[in-house]
């Protein structure tokens, strides 16, 4: 697959996941800029079109006590105890 091509909807599921458990009632726009992110990067990130940063996962990982492996890789251990009981 040419790299150009390539999407990531696991990833996306998951910060759509996240999103929606930490912040419900928040859109897309709401949350990018409650963090400090472009919603249109945002958009794409949810989409699966483009892979979100590691800086910006980090970010998120501060946050919500989520890890770098659960966003990339979906592993769960390693999360808070607050992220396992919602995500």
């Amino acid at each position: 697959m040419n790299i150009a091509n390539k999407t990531y909807p696991e990833i996306a599921d998951r910060l759509v996941a996240i999103r929606k458990a930490f912040a419900p009632d928040a859109n897309q726009k709401e949350w990018a800029t409650k963090h400090g992110f472009n919603a249109t990067q945002v958009n794409n990130w949810e989409k699966g079109l483009r892979r979100i940063p590691v800086e910006n996962a980090e970010k998120l990982c501060e946050t919500y006590g989520v890890t770098l492996d659960f966003i990339y890789r979906g592993r769960r251990d390693g999360l808070s105890e607050t992220a396992s009981k919602v995500l």
